[in-house]
């Protein structure tokens, strides 16, 4: 019984083509997964993208549209909100007043009224700018992003 080598290097040829066929398929399959391709309630994952200091903790969009955030305080010292600007496509509105948070603490909710309303479960996305005052420097500085989400 010898082994008969044109078998084995067919079978090898086989394993090695259909093997890098089988996981650059998978790999496809991951990151559309990762991307929400595969979502069954059809609902976006919400995120951010952008801030640095002052930044989203937690937010929400409302089908009546209204947009609540809570921000976090990442500086070192205590830092004053002066002005929350949120824009969608086609209006923005704002909250003004002061607002004292200390380092590494988190603020009240600010709700900002008046944006496009939504029906619930479709999608936002919105422009947020945090204008605060550092009291390390004395002067305000802006911290702005992207918010985006489902509507609930």
């Amino acid at each position: 019984m010898g082994l008969d080598s044109r078998r084995g290097q067919a079978a090898l040829e086989f394993l090695m083509t259909y093997g890098w066929a089988i996981l650059v398929i998978l790999i496809v399959v991951a990151v559309l997964w990762q991307w929400g391709l595969f979502n069954p309630s059809g609902s976006v994952k919400s995120g951010q993208s952008g801030f640095w200091g002052v930044v989203p903790y937690d937010y929400k969009y409302t089908p009546n549209g209204i947009f609540s955030i809570e921000l976090q305080n990442n500086i070192d010292d205590t830092v004053t909100i002066e002005s929350i600007k949120v824009s969608t496509s086609t209006k923005s509105n704002s909250w003004s007043g002061e607002e004292n948070i200390s380092a590494g603490s988190l603020s009240p909710v600010f709700n900002i009224n008046n944006l496009d309303p939504y029906n619930g479960g479709s999608s936002y996305e919105v422009f947020v700018v945090i204008e605060y005052n550092d009291s390390r420097v004395n002067t305000s500085l802006l911290s702005s992003g992207r918010i985006w989400g489902s509507v609930g």
